[in-house]
């Protein structure tokens, strides 16, 4: 886990990391870390399903943002099923260093080193599972990436497509 912490972020990611880390959490290294910024009310509970997204079941991250990014995160999704009657599916938010590294083993796109995820400023939005069907929908993928635009246009996110997971990865800054 130490290795993590000494990988240096490239530089199309840097942005995405120095953003996640302006809300005063320190880095997430364990669950215990993650409590404890739950109990402050730091952290918010993403709920499984809200207007215009569903939350899949999660296997390597915790259902917690910190305020500004669910609320974000909700406006977003709210703004996409305004725009196009549909939803898309979060399929990663909140990320421990054990989870990055249990994660690692299996999904090779997950960074080496730390990620803005382990910050709880971070989520993850499926490109190919809309309304929970698992197919491309270059239509309903313009549209979310529409509302994207609209939202790092307001310097409020930072985003990137990563092509291995079928995800944008979307980091919210602290405007």
């Amino acid at each position: 886990m130490k290795t993590v912490l000494k990988v240096e972020p490239t530089a199309l990611y840097r942005p995405h990391l120095l953003a996640s880390q302006n809300f005063g959490v320190d880095i997430l290294e364990n669950e215990k870390t993650v409590d404890k910024y739950i109990a402050r009310g730091k952290f918010q509970k993403v709920k499984k399903k809200s207007r215009g997204y569903r939350l899949q079941t999660l296997q390597h991250s915790r259902p917690y943002l910190v305020k500004k990014a669910r609320t974000l995160l909700e406006k977003m999704a709210a703004k996409f099923a305004t725009d196009t009657k549909s939803f898309f599916v979060v399929s990663s938010v909140t990320r421990t260093l054990e989870d990055q590294c249990r994660l690692r083993k299996v999904n090779s796109n997950a960074s080496l080193g730390i990620s803005s995820h382990n910050y709880g400023a971070a989520f993850d939005i499926s490109y190919v599972r809309f309304d929970h069907v698992l197919k491309v929908n270059t239509k309903l993928e313009k549209a979310l990436e529409k509302v994207l635009d609209y939202y790092k246009n307001q310097g409020k996110i930072f985003y990137i497509k990563e092509k291995q997971q079928s995800c944008y990865h979307v980091t919210v800054r602290n405007f």
